[in-house]
């Protein structure tokens, strides 16, 4: 009986994350996750608000209590259910950063909260039938954590004293 005591507590796996799991940020223990757009509003309300044309993201300038919980990367638009919003507090995937300090502080920004990127699918049968997903990369995993460090480490110490463009996928 004391056995079943000793049995490690399993760990989140990606199919966990869609059943309640990403409820809270801090408590997210994978890599990478990939789930349905529609999911996550479902699951973060408080992360991102539909309101008209637009998908809000409370950014920085937002009070504590209304800023979202992720690193949104976008070119300003997204599809949802077929109608196309506008981002708002999104970092852009082309950034051209001049000095170390821009470096360190782009580096400091992306590093803070989970990344989250839009992906969007379409099958060859029905090209019309595209679906949003959201892309997660929890930046606080220390595996994902360190092979950001170290690739954003080769980039800055090839380049010191140029300026740069970093495109982030």
């Amino acid at each position: 009986m004391a056995t079943a005591a000793c049995e490690p507590v399993a760990r989140p796996s990606l199919t966990s994350i869609s059943s309640g799991e990403l409820r809270s940020l801090w408590t997210c223990d994978c890599e990478l996750a990939l789930l349905p757009l529609s999911q996550l509003l479902r699951l973060q309300p408080g992360a991102f608000q539909l309101r008209g044309e637009q998908l809000l993201v409370p950014g920085p300038g937002e009070p504590a209590a209304a800023r979202g919980g992720f690193n949104v990367f976008g070119d300003g638009l997204v599809r949802l259910d077929g109608q196309l919003y506008r981002l708002s507090s999104y970092i852009k995937r082309y950034v051209e950063l001049t000095n170390y300090c821009d470096y360190k502080d782009y580096r400091e920004t992306i590093l803070s909260k989970p990344m989250l990127f839009f992906v969007n699918v379409q099958t060859k049968k029905d090209i019309s039938k595209e679906r949003t997903y959201a892309f997660l990369v929890n930046t606080r995993h220390p595996k994902i954590r360190r092979q950001i460090e170290q690739g954003m480490d080769m980039v800055i110490s090839s380049v010191i004293g140029e300026s740069y463009r970093l495109q982030v996928q």
